[in-house]
């Protein structure tokens, strides 16, 4: 189980790594930015947590053949 955790924070901390320095460059100034980030977010860590249960789900179907 801790093989998926480290999995889910570290697509966590690269995500945001590359998420905020990336919207920090392309800072257009524009009314909605704090709804971009929020969103932008939030999708980070539900993908996060995706690539960690597929992780989990091809390691489940591996060791059951």
């Amino acid at each position: 189980m801790g093989k998926y955790i480290k999995t889910f924070f570290g697509t966590l901390f690269l995500s945001f790594i590359l998420f905020f320095p990336l919207n920090w460059f392309f800072d257009g100034g524009n009314f909605l930015e704090t709804t971009i980030l929020s969103v932008g977010a939030v999708i980070v860590i539900l993908l996060s947590y995706l690539i960690a249960q597929i992780y989990y789900l091809i390691d489940l179907i591996g060791k059951s053949k």
